[in-house]
């Protein structure tokens, strides 16, 4: 019989879910909007809702089904008790909320499937686990340390070493999207749309969501209300070709000293700006190579294990105690 693990992502968006083999195959799928302004039980109600369809799925196709669920949630998760210590406003009332204990309490009474363990860890560390998963199953390195920056609508990190997150001693290590913008001379450009003008952090530069304010306050013109919409015009306009090119080179600068500071093995860039093409990814490698210390190899590179990553991280929580060797177990 078929054996899987429910594995959950929980974005501000939507929440995708997955039936993931012990071996990283995603054997079915599942995801509902994710009601975040309604709070944190319409949130647990909606993951709930994904978990139980995924079940469903399985019973029907006569699949075995971990009691054990791992998911990747927005905000800092202490990983040993579950709670979310602190969230950004995109969740109201997420802040303080018992992830792993109120889920089970949704999960526990499905009928021949309960789920009795819930393993939460933040969105951008399950990401990290992912790709550590992919690459060890496709028989690519993994071993050493590997940093994972996250470039989409926000700005994240992780950092593994031998495939283990550092969360830290209070739980943020990899958080650097708040972290200060290295100097640029046109960073000035960032400052109308900051949260603290005096003060920009790496979000205020380098986040897709910032884009559309950036575009305006620069002087643009033309419809952009997306990062989507800013790449599109971008072909044929000098305040989007700018706003792009100045906030890949400050990533390209933070990346480099990254590298300066942990000298990892691998440095994996995720996120939809990672992945927009060269108008993006040219200007940041270039700053990076210049940034870098004499003699760090270490060159950025797109995450290989696509869009399913952060799924593949949860599930690599719900199958630890399977896989002695595992680096979760």
């Amino acid at each position: 019989m078929t054996r899987a693990a429910v594995a959950l992502d929980l974005g501000g968006t939507k929440t995708a879910g997955a039936l993931v083999t012990s071996t990283g195959e995603v054997i079915a799928r599942a995801e509902e909007p994710t009601p975040a302004k309604d709070g944190p039980d319409a949130v647990l109600d909606a993951v709930a809702s994904v978990a139980r369809q995924l079940v469903g799925q399985a019973v029907d196709r006569g699949i075995d089904v971990r009691p054990i669920l791992g998911i990747g949630s927005a905000g800092v998760i202490n990983p040993h008790t579950g709670c979310v210590v602190s969230a950004t406003p995109h969740i109201p009332g997420w802040t303080g909320t018992h992830l792993a204990e109120r889920l089970t309490e949704r999960l526990a009474d499905i009928p021949g499937r309960p789920i009795h363990t819930v393993r939460p860890i933040n969105d951008v560390h399950a990401h990290a686990l992912g790709e550590d998963m992919f690459r060890r199953n496709s028989g690519q390195d993994s071993e050493g340390t590997t940093v994972l920056v996250a470039f989409g609508t926000g700005v994240g990190g992780a950092v593994l070493i031998d495939g283990k997150p550092q969360v830290g001693k209070h739980f943020v290590a990899g958080h650097v999207g708040m972290m200060p913008v290295p100097y640029h001379p046109e960073m000035d450009l960032f400052v109308p749309t900051a949260v603290d003008p005096e003060h920009l952090i790496l979000e205020d530069a380098c986040a897709g969501a910032s884009f559309p304010g950036v575009y305006r306050t620069a002087g643009g013109t033309r419809d952009v209300a997306t990062t989507r919409d800013l790449f599109a015009v971008a072909e044929s306009d000098p305040v989007a070709q700018k706003v792009i090119r100045v906030s890949a080179e400050i990533a390209g600068s933070f990346l480099a000293g990254l590298a300066n500071a942990l000298d990892p093995d691998r440095l994996v860039l995720s996120g939809g700006l990672a992945t927009a093409g060269p108008l993006w990814w040219e200007p940041m490698l270039r700053t990076y190579r210049h940034v870098r210390i004499s003699g760090i190899e270490t060159l950025p590179e797109p995450v290989s294990s696509g869009g399913s990553a952060a799924l593949l991280g949860a599930a690599s929580l719900a199958w630890a105690d399977e896989n002695p060797a595992d680096p979760q177990s």
